[in-house]
């Protein structure tokens, strides 16, 4: 008997859960075969991005480590989709061209990190080159600072403007106080002389969340040496300085950009319908809109809960309940059986704050729960490593 092909098309969180689920709902005995197309020979811990920024360390997992049988892999990127012939058409990273057929084709290619222009300076942690750009950076200013007399360049040697202040901005700019502060320590400089700022473009921290979970992470961050300017937006860095809408400058021997992420812009070229802002139109059962065998969860995928009309955000949390959920939608299509249909998951959000501090927040039953310290922190990275199937 000839395996039906279940391709999926990314190795992001939303795509490892997918198959994950999928592996575990499909018997020995029913002939599927499973293949994952991605350009990347591992798959990426995108939330950990802020970590290569501060200290050497590796956020990648093997496909092999994830996947250790009963699953293909395709090294490759996907140029296009024809759902009339199940044909995917895909480059390998040898610039090969194939085809490879299928029953059905889950598109999970999520988002990419936004960059800023090159006209408006700094570094934007963008990837693992760019968070290691960003952690030679500031360790060569701060070695820089120790051999140098004039108070002024020193402080601004010194100093880090960290640009954006949703999850990412918030965890990278209590690492890097934290670990700038060690470091300094370690090579003769004065820790207390750090400085990092936080440019925050809205009233508060996480308007997701209450006021009272915004003021326990502002000082929280502030404990930690950040800096937090509210209500303005950084225009550019350059020559050393951080110009802000506000027209104040900031003396910074490095910006980092932090401003969220975009759907993944390659969707543009495939044969699919998308929004206006460059998601995945879909159902409520993550069917891609006129495209029969095609689903599309994650990032990249616009989603909405039909009982209240709430549209799912771009974070791990929920893209790992929809791959869940995505293989009983394809195991009942394939039977023709009625399938599951998108409910949104409870608002929880988590934030590292460094090495040894966390915060969480849950809004259940109309309550707003808060945990923090050495729980929050646990949770925090609980919820990581059950991102990546770690745990």
């Amino acid at each position: 008997m000839n395996k039906k092909t279940i391709a999926i098309i990314g190795g992001g969180y939303a795509g490892i859960h997918a198959i994950k689920s999928i592996q575990k709902k499909v018997s020995k005995q029913e002939q599927f075969r499973l293949v994952l197309i991605d350009p990347r020979p591992s798959h990426v811990r995108k939330v950990l991005m802020f970590k290569p920024a501060v200290n050497e360390v590796d956020i990648t997992v093997p496909w092999e480590k994830l996947f250790p049988e009963s699953v293909e892999i395709i090294e490759g990127a996907v140029t296009d989709i024809n759902h009339q012939t199940k044909t995917i058409f895909y480059r390998n990273n040898r610039q090969e061209t194939g085809i490879l057929p299928y029953e059905f084709a889950v598109v999970a290619v999520g988002s990419v990190i936004q960059q800023a222009s090159p006209e408006q300076g700094g570094i934007s942690l963008s990837n693992s080159e760019a968070a290691m750009e960003i952690r030679n950076r500031w360790q060569s200013d701060l070695r820089r600072a120790l051999q140098l007399s004039d108070s002024v360049e020193r402080k601004r040697l010194m100093t880090i403007t960290v640009v954006g202040a949703g999850i990412s901005g918030v965890e990278t700019s209590a690492s890097l106080a934290e670990q700038m502060k060690q470091y300094a320590q370690d090579i003769g400089l004065q820790p207390n002389n750090i400085r990092v700022h936080l440019i925050n473009s809205k009233e508060r921290l996480f308007i997701e969340g209450n006021k009272r979970m915004s003021a326990k992470l502002e000082d929280l961050l502030t404990s930690m040496g950040v800096n937090v300017l509210h209500n303005t937006k950084a225009v550019q860095e350059k020559d050393g300085e951080v110009l802000l809408t506000t027209g104040e400058k900031i003396s910074s021997g490095l910006c980092v950009w932090t401003i969220g992420l975009i759907p993944n812009p390659v969707l543009a070229s495939w044969s699919l319908p998308i929004t206006e802002n460059g998601r995945i139109k879909v159902d409520e059962s993550y069917r891609v809109i006129g495209k029969a065998g095609i689903y599309s969860i994650g990032d990249c995928t616009r989603i909405v809960d039909p009982r209240n009309g709430a549209e799912d955000t771009m974070t791990c949390k929920e893209a790992t309940m929809q791959g869940k959920r995505l293989s009983k939608v394809i195991l009942a299509d394939f039977y023709k059986r009625k399938a599951p249909v998108h409910k949104k998951t409870i608002a929880t959000y988590c934030f590292g704050i460094g090495e040894k501090k966390g915060l969480v927040w849950i809004r259940f039953l109309k309550m707003n729960v808060i945990l923090s310290g050495k729980l929050g922190l646990y949770i925090r990275k609980l919820t990581w490593d059950m991102a990546s199937l770690l745990k």
